[in-house]
Order: C-alpha cells, then structure tokens, then sequence
C-alpha cells in the first residue's frame, strides 16, 4: 500500500522535528521508514495513524540529540548523524594524533642543541606555515559558509573550527611559556586540522552533486 501525499508530508515533517536535514541521510531514512509505514499497513491491516506512531517510536531512539567526547560535547547531532560523522572522522582523528604525540616525545627526548639563530630562524619557518595553513582554512571557512545544504560532512566541519582557534593559542603561549607544547607538533597539528577541513569540505561538495541538491 503506498502512502498518500499528505501522509509522505507527516514523515517529512516528522523527519524536519527530528532535525534530520542532512541530504545525505535524509532520503535514506525517509525511505526506511515510509517502507516501514508501508509493509506495517499492509501486512497487518492497520490505519496510518498506528502504523506511524509504533514506526517513529521505533525511530525515536537513533533520531534523539545526542554527542560524542570525540567532537566535543558542545556539538550534538541526532544519533545517527553522529554514528556517520564518527565512522568517518575517527580514522584521520587517530592518525592525526598519533603523528602529534610521536612527534612530540621525539622532540622532548631528542633534545637537539642549536644555536639561537638556527633556532629563531626555525621558529620563524614553523610560524610562516602556521600563517599560511590558517589563511588556507580561513578560505575554506568561507568557501563552506556559502554553501546551505547540510551533510554528516558540514557537521564535522563545523566542530574543527575550535580545534584551530586552540591550536593557534597553544602556538602563542608555546613561545612565551617555557614546554607548555612543542611547536613542531603544534604546527603538525595545524596542517592536520587544515588537511582534514579540505578532505570533509570534498566529500561535503560531492555528497551534494551525488544528492543533485542545488
């Protein structure tokens, strides 16, 4: 049995409650469920009312808001954005810091003795590419603010911007505190954060095309 106009509006509006806007999911879910409604009705001779409030009470618990230690829990997401976002993020998350605390230990441990001016002259190189990866980021900040639709992608995006803002206060009292954080991991760690804004803000542009949202 297949679902009125009006009664595909009520699972929209269902979904618009839920907060699932992303385009990614969206189509997805609303597929599921309106295929649930479907066989439910036919299968069991029930009305749409039934069906659709023992449908969404079984949807209820993977739309409720939810967060994760892994993006911060100032950033929440129905749960099912956030099992995709985490699925996707936690593979360059690890590598990530992996690279930083290696690169971190090795810089303690080494500790290289270098005259001032090579080491002025390092500091100064480490902090031209910390510039150049925040004027790199500040433009794909831009590039993804004009952007409207949503994906699990542009949520990810969203929760790197206070990891840059940290990072670039860690870099400025690096230098006045004597080992708050090495610079070298703390430049990494901005190349990183700017590296995987590109990579999500890719993968954010083509889930749109994929989707042939405008």
């Amino acid at each position: 049995m297949e679902l009125t106009e009006q009664q595909l509006q009520r699972v929209e509006h269902y979904l618009n409650v839920k907060h699932i806007t992303y385009i990614d999911l969206r189509m997805e879910v609303l597929d599921h469920i309106v295929s649930d409604i479907e066989t439910k009705m036919t299968k069991e001779n029930l009305d749409f009312e039934t069906v659709f409030y023992n449908v969404t009470d079984k949807w209820n618990p993977q739309l409720k808001e939810s967060s994760s230690w892994l993006f911060g829990i100032a950033f929440s997401a129905p749960k099912l954005v956030m099992k995709k976002a985490k699925t996707s993020y936690i593979k360059l998350f690890l590598i990530s810091n992996f690279l930083m605390i290696l690169l971190s230990i090795f810089e303690r441990k080494l500790n290289l003795t270098v005259s001032d001016n090579t080491q002025l002259y390092l500091t100064n190189f480490l902090l031209m590419i910390n510039l150049f990866c925040a004027f790199i980021f500040i433009y794909l900040m831009i590039n993804n603010s004009k952007i409207k639709q949503k994906t699990t992608y542009r949520f990810i995006l969203k929760t790197q911007k206070m990891g840059i803002i940290l990072g670039g206060i860690a870099i400025i009292f690096s230098g006045v505190i004597k080992d708050v954080s090495p610079i070298y991991s703390l430049t990494l760690m901005f190349i990183a954060i700017t590296f995987i804004y590109f990579h999500f803000l890719k993968k954010h542009k083509k889930a749109i095309k994929k989707y042939k949202v405008s």
